[in-house]
């Protein structure tokens, strides 16, 4: 008997279908993140990173309304970070939680695995960019540490922007 793809999926287990999905995303961002590069060089992803903010802020819009969030500050943020992290069943430490600053560990991100390079991370991670600026422009988001570039984990920082004299 001939089995075809989607048989194999779908019989196989939740965690399984997610690492499957997971994988594809992966490799589709990073085939898109070396076409701008290697297409349109610097600016091309320039373009991708603004895009992928902008989804972002509109993403972080339809959060707010799917979880019914009142207060748009940095809490607001780990409200949304937290139910992705707890859908995709990932290990994650929240070291700092405050209306202004918010520190996140994520250990084991499936990105991490699942991109081919620190770059492709960071491109995606204009989304949480992008959630972060929609939700309060006082605030913004940085990734302080990445296993992609050697750390043991991801590290997640809300806090307020600096003031410019």
């Amino acid at each position: 008997m001939v089995k075809n793809q989607g048989e194999n999926l779908s019989q196989q287990g939740c965690k399984e279908k997610l690492n499957y999905c997971m994988s594809t995303l992966g490799l589709v961002l990073s085939v898109s993140v070396r076409s701008a590069s290697e297409n349109y060089g610097d600016e091309g992803i320039q373009r991708l990173r603004r895009t992928f903010r902008q989804a972002g802020v509109e993403l972080g819009k339809n959060e707010v309304k799917r979880l019914k969030i009142e207060n748009r500050d940095a809490k607001a943020y780990h409200r949304i970070v937290e139910e992705a992290l707890k859908t995709f069943d990932i290990k994650y430490e929240t070291v700092k939680l405050s209306e202004t600053d918010y520190v996140l560990r994520i250990y084991g991100c499936p990105h991490a695995k699942n991109f081919t390079s620190p770059e492709v991370c960071d491109v995606f991670l204009e989304l949480d960019k992008g959630i972060v600026e929609g939700l309060n422009p006082n605030i913004e988001f940085e990734l302080t540490k990445h296993i992609l570039r050697g750390d043991p984990y991801c590290e997640y920082v809300v806090k307020p922007k600096k003031t410019k004299f």
